[in-house]
């Protein structure tokens, strides 16, 4: 179980991490508050950082209590379920594949969770890190086309309107 405490111990560490950072991103760029798609693209990948670590966190404070961690997991991914649902049917800005991965993600880590016992010779806790690193692995795939996406704003200026470097369109 030392490898499991230390997976998820490192798990915690990153996908804080990641969101610190990623929190920056959205500071400094005005637009994923300003335009409701961006605005809901970046709540998704938010929640695809915080939830793996605040599930994680839950795991390493167990102490080695099924009931505790397990506790942790189907409540985070019951509300990664949920928010995945439902940002799979807001209006999509180009990532449906990966949107479309995000719901049975989190429905593997509530499985992972109500697991009795061994699965393929994995211990629940195993299982569990399986399917919470599908998540977090999704998270950082959400995080890299956020960041790669085009410079552009969403809606382009009409004709006569004066654009931020003062250029007429």
């Amino acid at each position: 179980m030392n490898a499991a405490l230390s997976f998820y111990q490192l798990l915690t560490t990153v996908s804080f991490t990641l969101l610190g950072l990623w929190f920056v991103v959205l500071g400094l760029d005005p637009r994923w508050r300003q335009d409701p798609t961006r605005h809901r693209a970046s709540l998704h990948t938010t929640l695809m950082f915080f939830l793996p670590g605040v599930m994680g966190l839950g795991s390493v404070l167990s102490g080695g209590d099924a009931l505790f961690w397990r506790a942790f997991f189907v409540v985070g991914g019951l509300a990664g379920l949920a928010e995945a649902v439902a940002y799979l049917r807001a209006p999509a800005d180009g990532d449906r594949v990966l949107r479309a991965l995000a719901p049975p993600a989190y429905a593997a880590v509530v499985a992972a969770a109500v697991l009795p016992g061994p699965v393929l010779g994995l211990v629940p806790l195993q299982v569990e890190g399986l399917a919470t690193g599908l998540v977090f692995v999704g998270g950082t795939a959400g995080l890299w086309l956020a960041l790669t996406r085009s410079r552009e704003p969403a809606a382009r200026p009409g004709p006569g309107i004066v654009t931020p470097v003062g250029r007429p369109r």
